[in-house]
């Protein structure tokens, strides 16, 4: 596998990218990065995880450190504030390595802004590297094909320099202004997406109730104006039988309010509950009214039998 050969506005050509947390979402996006013919480290804490990409062609460290030490842009996909933070400032983590060639961090996470602020600074100051929020939309199919929303903050030199890496998994790349500012419109995402789950389940329980076939009605609504990504996706993973993603958590709501759901959806509703409560803090922060955002955190605490805060 050989790197690329053009130059980055860093001055350094060739980059070694490094890829942290091989969920659903990352070992695709990491997929997609060793495809663009960069040359690509990996590490995950579940050591397994990473041996699909040796296969193709990647090499795995022992430790983010040991990341830190062979890369010069290291992205990070992670469940949260804490997973980002022992990866980066912990025992044996990126920002151990002050000596080493890492330039820019890359999170894909999806974390408060304000964490991203704090870890940005910090890692600055212990090392000198660059931050990058650039959580993405278009969940595990997106990022297989490569067609990934990316939102990003931070410098602009630091955004031209991984601009190269970005697209190599997102086709829709936007910079939305300094650090933070990708969370920012993140939050913004979820608020949007997370409502029109919300709708189609309502809609759906509502056609059945009234005598529609819950199967009818996303073909039905296709090319107008209820139509949306997330009704496309929904129909076209309930349509393969797939058991994951968008349609089973429009499956949990439709059954929560069917009084079926119980709590073994808990677990999938942990990080969008995550998330939702991100937009309701930045609209606590900004004085800005989100009622919207309190009812589908709501709506989804019920769907996965939360008890109520």
């Amino acid at each position: 596998m050989t790197g690329r050969s053009e130059p980055t506005p860093s001055g350094f050509s060739s980059p070694t990218v490094g890829y942290i947390g091989l969920g659903n979402i990352g070992e695709p996006m990491a997929a997609r990065i060793l495809m663009a013919g960069f040359r690509t480290v990996v590490w995950n804490r579940t050591a397994t995880k990473s041996l699909a990409l040796a296969d193709q062609g990647a090499a795995i460290a022992s430790s983010p450190a040991d990341l830190a030490s062979r890369c010069q842009i290291v992205c990070v996909c992670l469940s949260n504030a804490e997973a980002v933070e022992a990866v980066v400032f912990g025992p044996e983590g990126l920002a151990t390595r002050p000596e080493g060639p890492l330039r820019v961090v890359i999170d894909n996470s999806t974390i408060h802004p304000d964490k991203t602020r704090q870890f940005a600074e910090r890692l600055r100051r212990s090392i000198g590297a660059g931050w990058l929020d650039c959580p993405v939309s278009g969940g595990p199919v997106g990022a297989r094909a490569g067609t990934l929303a990316a939102m990003v903050g931070g410098q602009c030199e630091e955004f031209e320099v991984a601009r190269p890496v970005i697209e190599s998994f997102a086709a829709k790349i936007t910079h939305m202004g300094p650090v933070g500012c990708g969370q920012v419109a993140k939050a913004c995402n979820q608020v949007i997406g997370f409502g029109a789950m919300a709708a189609i389940a309502e809609a759906l329980v509502l056609a059945q109730r009234s005598g529609i076939s819950m199967d009818r009605l996303p073909n039905s609504l296709a090319g107008g104006f209820a139509d949306s990504n997330v009704l496309k996706e929904y129909a076209r993973a309930t349509s393969a039988g797939e058991p994951g993603g968008i349609a089973v958590l429009v499956r949990a709501l439709v059954e929560s309010r069917e009084g079926q759901a119980g709590d073994r959806y808990r677990n999938r509703f942990a990080l969008l509950l995550k998330d939702i409560a991100i937009a309701s803090d930045l609209g606590r922060s900004t004085g800005t009214a989100t009622p919207m955002a309190a009812l589908i955190e709501e709506l989804y605490r019920q769907a996965g039998d939360y008890p109520r805060s």
